[in-house]
C-alpha cells in the first residue's frame, strides 16, 4: 500500500489507481474489484462478494487503507472498533456494520465541507 504525505488529505477526494483499494478473496486471489474514493469505497461494500470482505477485515486492510491512504483516522478506528467476535460475526452482519459506518461518515464529512465552504464565502 502506498502512503500519501499530504498531511491536509480530503477524504472524499479521488486518489490514483495505485492508491486505490483492491479487493482480494485471499493473498494473490483478485477479486476484480478496485476503488478510488471512500464514496467508491461504500458502493462496492455492498457488491463485492462476502469472501473479500472477512479477509480484508481480519487483516486490518479497510482501516489501514483509510487511515494511511484516505486520511480519516476516525473512520477507520470506527471499523476497527467493529468487532467480529472472535469470528462470532457473519460476513454479512460485517458488511452491514462496516457500510454503516461508512456512510455516516461520508454525510459527516460531507455536510462539514458544506459547512467549511460557507465559511470561506462568509469571508
Amino acid at each position: 500500500m502506498v502512503k500519501s504525505s499530504n498531511k491536509t488529505k480530503d477524504p472524499l477526494r479521488i486518489i490514483p489507481h495505485a492508491q486505490g483499494f483492491h479487493f482480494y478473496t485471499a493473498v494473490g486471489d483478485y477479486c476484480g474489484v478496485s476503488v478510488h474514493s471512500l464514496e467508491e469505497f461504500a458502493d462496492a461494500l455492498q457488491y463485492v462478494c462476502s469472501e473479500a470482505i472477512v479477509f480484508h477485515f481480519e487483516r486490518g486492510d479497510f482501516q489501514n487503507w483509510i487511515r494511511d491512504v484516505i486520511g480519516d483516522a476516525e473512520l477507520a478506528q470506527g471499523i476497527d472498533d467493529i468487532k467480529m467476535c472472535e469470528r462470532h460475526l457473519a460476513a454479512e452482519s460485517c458488511r452491514k456494520e462496516i457500510m454503516e459506518r461508512v456512510n455516516v461518515r461520508i454525510l459527516q464529512l460531507e455536510s462539514n465541507s458544506l459547512v467549511s465552504g460557507r465559511r470561506k464565502n462568509a469571508r
